[in-house]
């Protein structure tokens, strides 16, 4: 069954999500009111668990591999997008400032880094599918990076070929997450665009200068202790629930999911007792210290219960040493590092929201993902321009399509009316 135009009058904004991984962006903008047809990702663990919290079918491939995407979401159902988001990999971006970039146009490696060129069939398939609006999201570097040996800045081509050659209004601001009640310190660049002329709407602060913490988001949790294997346990509140964490458990039930943790050997766990929260391993004494502390500066860092995470990475896929779990002295935690939900938690992922795979790739999901709140209040800013431009498409649908790059397909949906 396809969706036409005519059905979708009154219904949510049909939306594709390119990279999409586990679904952090596509989560946010479910929680505003879009509907999440498809998704696109290369990574076969996090498109399951895609498809397992979406119910939707997700493309498990290299997104190069798919020349047509006009047929691409035809025969997967659907008649058009109304909104394209996506993060596509940004590993590729190296943390250097505009002071670097002279030093770095003698590095061809960095320039022509072939991570970096996903952002191109990002906006292929915008040129192919035209949606009403498109939201692209990437790490707050991917401003400095120079793409091509003139020097011209990726970010400043991207958005002159978005405006020039495809006719869209363009914005770009880098977001921080704990602004938007996210527990944790994150920094999202966030680029918007439509084709109705409309101006672009940024989402208001709810949260500058009151973060939600660490502890109001984990400390319900209950009590596990290094290497707990079970990925489903029986949730026991261990206090009166706050706003977040009501938010966090709506639709859970007594369930919880990804509660597991790490085994560490008995010198890491003293070690992680003596510190203090925001303790680094430069802090403990000699006799714990296995590395040097001038180059592993922050090879242990213990996260402080009253104030929002540090960024959650992919490499916490590979350790969790940067994310000690904050317990104290004759309280009843255990020391350890944090679990595969409450690294959920920082991010912002209802418990209801379930991670395939062996435990160490949640975590890599986790990292890669884009916190849910920030993305919702993204979309929540944008979705009254995206529902008058479909109201406008609806009265008006071969104005809209007289463009359309697959004829084929552009006949289809008018006839579908």
């Amino acid at each position: 069954m396809r969706i036409s135009t005519r059905s979708l009058s009154s219904s949510k904004p049909v939306t594709l999500d390119l990279f999409c991984g586990a679904g952090g962006l596509s989560l946010g903008f479910k929680l505003a009111g879009y509907h999440i047809a498809l998704g696109v990702e290369k990574e076969c663990l996090a498109a399951q668990t895609h498809s397992y919290n979406f119910n939707t079918h997700c493309y498990s491939g290299d997104i190069r591999e798919l020349t047509d995407p006009a047929s691409f979401i035809y025969e997967h159902g659907l008649d058009h997008v109304d909104l394209i988001i996506g993060g596509p990999p940004c590993q590729g971006f190296s943390r250097v400032g505009r002071g670097k970039l002279r030093h770095l146009r003698s590095d061809p490696s960095y320039i022509h880094d072939p991570r970096n060129q996903y952002y191109l069939e990002f906006m292929r398939f915008v040129k192919v599918l035209r949606p009403l609006y498109f939201v692209l999201e990437n790490v707050p570097d991917m401003q400095y990076y120079q793409d091509g040996d003139d020097g011209t800045l990726l970010l400043e081509k991207a958005l002159n070929f978005l405006r020039n050659e495809l006719g869209y209004l363009v914005d770009w601001q880098v977001l921080h997450a704990d602004h938007y009640g996210v527990p944790q310190t994150r920094k999202r660049l966030i680029i918007i665009g439509n084709r109705l002329d409309q101006k672009i709407q940024w989402p208001e602060k709810t949260h500058e200068g009151k973060p939600v913490t660490v502890w109001e988001a984990i400390g319900d949790l209950p009590i596990v202790t290094h290497n707990h294997r079970l990925d489903e346990i029986r949730y026991e509140p261990r206090c009166r629930l706050n706003s977040y964490q009501r938010v966090m458990r709506k639709g859970a039930g007594n369930i919880l999911y990804n509660h597991q943790t790490r085994w560490h050997n008995e010198q890491d766990l003293q070690a992680f007792s003596l510190l203090p929260e925001g303790g680094k391993y430069a802090n403990l004494p000699e006799e714990y210290k296995r590395y040097r502390d001038d180059i592993f500066l922050d090879k242990y860092w213990k996260l402080y219960r009253d104030r929002p995470s540090w960024t959650i990475e992919a490499h916490i896929g590979k350790d969790t040493y940067r994310h000690i779990y904050p317990s104290r002295v004759g309280e009843p935690e255990p020391p350890r590092t944090i679990s595969v939900r409450e690294a959920a938690r920082l991010q912002s992922f209802p418990d209801y929201f379930r991670f395939l795979g062996p435990f160490t790739r949640q975590f890599y999901q986790l990292g890669n993902a884009v916190p849910p709140l920030l993305a919702c209040a993204v979309a929540q800013a944008i979705l009254p321009g995206v529902l008058a431009g479909m109201e406008e498409r609806q009265c008006q649908p071969q104005l809209w399509y007289e463009d359309a790059a697959h004829d084929d397909l552009a006949g289809q949906v008018i006839l579908a009316q």
